[in-house]
């Protein structure tokens, strides 16, 4: 007999077995194991539109914020940025491309004052400004749009006159 009785059951005991390195007992030697799941394993792919718009938590002036990852990108860029490292300064100067921050500002006249020439009524200076632009207008731009202003104030009166009647009626 062996040691620690390491011989199969159901053997005749036979010659000695030495258990040790590389020599496991018979009796386990082929046993059943537990197979590795193999399907738990596999990894899902992840899910990447929704880990780009999961806000992340980053350090900002020494306070920690929830940032969108973009930003988040876009703060730590520009770190480097100032660092004067010259591959971030490209890729910053591309990413404010991107977004348009380089092209020029519209032509836009805003918060300004605009004087109207002397007896022009504020309604049809309004309605120039609007389609042609600000003064001085060309004369017969002017008189055009003027003989459309005055068109519609006739038809408006015309309109006020037809309706008296009928609200007197309506009141009576």
């Amino acid at each position: 007999m062996s040691k620690d009785g390491d011989e199969a059951p159901g053997e005749p005991r036979s010659e000695a077995y030495e258990v040790g390195y590389g020599k496991p007992p018979k009796a386990t030697r082929f046993g059943v194991r537990a197979q590795p799941n193999r399907r738990a394993s596999k990894q899902r792919s992840p899910n990447i539109a929704a880990l780009l718009e999961r806000s992340i938590e980053a350090r900002i002036d020494g306070k920690i914020t929830k940032l969108h990852p973009h930003q988040a990108m876009l703060h730590g860029l520009f770190k480097r940025v100032v660092a004067g490292k010259i591959p971030a300064i490209k890729l910053f100067l591309r990413e404010c491309k991107r977004a348009k921050l380089l092209d020029p500002p519209p032509d836009i006249v805003s918060c300004s004052v605009i004087e109207v020439p002397h007896g022009t009524p504020m309604p049809l200076a309004v309605r120039l400004v609007k389609h042609v632009g600000p003064p001085p207008w060309a004369a017969d731009v002017y008189q055009q749009f003027k003989s459309e202003y005055e068109r519609d104030i006739a038809h408006i009166e015309q309109l006020k006159e037809q309706a008296k009647p009928a609200r007197r009626s309506v009141m009576d």
